[in-house]
Formats: C-alpha cells, structure tokens, sequence
C-alpha cells in the first residue's frame, strides 16, 4: 500500500489489520516531528493517520483500489495525544457500491481505553 500511497510511507503509517469486513487497525510510531508545542501530536498528522485507516479498510474488502477516494472527513479532538504512538481502528457504517462511510477512533498505544480522536468520514467507490 505505502508505494501508491506516498504519504503514509513518508510518515510511517503501518497498516497492521485490513478486515474482509472493511474494517482495518492502524499504526503511527512517534516521532519528534510529530511534536507540537504544548507536548501533543499534531492534527494533520493524526487526521493523515485516520484517512490511512479508512483507505486500508477499503482495501481489506474490496482488494486494491487505488482509485477509491476521500470525499469527506471530519475530526473531532477529544483529548490532546501523548508523545507515543497513536492507534486508529476504522469500522465502516455503511458500505455501498458507491460510498463507504466511516468512524475511527484514535487512541495512545499506551492508553487504548481513552479516545483522543473521533473521525467520521467518508469515500468515494470508482464506478
């Protein structure tokens, strides 16, 4: 996935489960880069991670399709993350022939039981 997917190379997104039911599990080791001042990981890096995990999901289910893409995400900050590595668990609600709608949490490696980010979004089938 990460050679037709640049930036989740560029940033170390690992997907680690992609489920035949849509559903996939994500991976972002921290780095410092990541750092934002007030000791939390910043949002676009988290918000990257979140569309890495819908787009796994995707995959799991329907096989490589490179073609399939974002139409919609919004993220909710619940807590600021830690310094460590983020998780992202992405569960479709809804997947169509032609739009597959998303939620997924986001949560510290070390904390798994508190959510620091809610995602909903959504992507676009190729017909």
């Amino acid at each position: 996935m990460h050679h037709l997917v640049p930036l989740a190379s560029e940033i170390g997104v690992i997907a680690t489960e992609m489920g035949t039911d849509g559903s996939a599990r994500v991976i972002l080791p921290f780095t410092p880069s990541f750092a934002r001042p007030g000791g939390s990981i910043s949002g676009p890096a988290l918000m990257a991670m979140a569309d890495v995990a819908m787009f796994a999901g995707i995959n799991g289910k329907l096989g490589w399709t490179p073609m399939a893409m974002t139409s919609n995400q919004n993220t909710t900050f619940l807590k600021p993350p830690k310094l460590e590595g983020l998780v992202a668990e992405a569960t479709p609600l809804r997947f169509g022939r032609r739009l597959v709608v998303y939620t997924v949490a986001v949560f510290n490696e070390s904390a798994p039981d508190v959510i620091v980010a809610h995602v909903t979004g959504s992507y676009a089938l190729p017909v």
